[in-house]
């Protein structure tokens, strides 16, 4: 499909998924992190995911050691459960990395063209 039909066809969408907190949460975070970068690349160069990062903890955030404790994601799909999908397939969520149960997958309007 072209880009401009992909723009017709999709809507923006917001995905805020926090880590789980327990004790083994970080390093499992860091064990898949490199297969995790590696897909959202793919997706980033496909025009899927427009932006999308870690969130810091306040705490790290003037160290040089940040701890990461979630990512947000701004992506353009069909379908709230096309987005569903996709985050269901990342790694984080597939090795309980995102909390499943805080995970919010929304249709995003930005205020400004």
């Amino acid at each position: 499909s072209s880009i401009a039909a992909r723009k017709m066809s999709t809507q923006n969408y917001f995905v805020y998924a926090p880590d789980y907190t327990d004790e083994g949460a970080y390093a499992r975070r860091l064990e898949v992190r490199p297969k995790h970068l590696e897909n959202a690349k793919a997706l980033v160069d496909k025009g899927i995911i427009k932006i999308g990062g870690a969130l810091i903890d306040p705490a790290t955030e003037h160290s040089e050691t940040k701890k990461l404790i979630g990512s947000t994601l701004f992506v353009q799909a069909s379908s709230i459960d096309e987005v569903k999908k996709l985050v269901e397939s990342d790694i984080y969520w597939t090795s309980n990395v995102w909390d499943k149960e805080k995970t919010v997958i929304t249709p995003f309007a930005g205020a400004l063209p």
